[in-house]
């Protein structure tokens, strides 16, 4: 094996560069066992913890999903029930409005209503106090014309005069009466 290719002869079942002979096949075998061993040995330390290390975490993964769908479950049933709410609270909204309108109507009207007699009350209180008015005039004309009835009376005598006297007499006490006009 001088130069750096195999050659035919260079390999035989008899002492070549591969021999099937005893040892190469207990070699082998060890070899196979090791293996075996080695691949045993690192499931056991290996492969094992690595799988319940993987199953560990898929179940951590299998937990946080459906925790997030719980979640998600959870929040979609409050997104409907603020949805439902909010259509609540438009509503009564909406219902507080008519009735603070129907208070607000019917305020409106007792206002009116009580103004109205007030008014009322009003105009009857000014009514009785004309007539009141009206029956003090009057008293106090009667007694004016009581006086001048009697100082007519007194001038009549004093005087016994004539018929024009008379008429002069009558135009001068009406004068001084002035413009009064009979009213009943």
């Amino acid at each position: 094996m001088k130069s750096g290719t195999l050659r035919k002869e260079d390999i035989s079942l008899d002492g070549g560069i591969i021999s099937f002979d005893q040892q190469f096949l207990f070699g082998l075998g060890m070899q196979l066992l090791n293996t075996l061993i080695l691949f045993a040995g690192l499931s056991f330390l290996l492969f094992k913890p690595v799988r319940e290390f993987m199953e560990k975490r898929s179940e951590r993964i299998r937990l946080q999903i459906e925790q997030a769908k719980s979640e998600e479950q959870r929040v979609l049933e409050m997104k409907k029930e603020y949805e439902n709410k909010l259509t609540n609270i438009k509503e009564e909204s909406d219902a507080i409005l008519r009735e603070a309108r129907k208070k607000a109507q019917e305020q409106e009207s007792q206002i009116i209503e009580e103004a109205r007699k007030e008014a009322d009350s009003i105009k009857n209180r000014v009514l009785t106090d004309i007539e009141r008015e009206k029956v003090k005039v009057k008293d106090e004309m009667k007694k004016e014309m009581v006086e001048i009835a009697s100082l007519m009376a007194g001038k009549l005598i004093a005087s016994s005069i004539d018929e024009q006297k008379h008429s002069e007499l009558i135009d001068e006490v009406i004068s001084q009466m002035g413009d009064v006009s009979w009213h009943n």
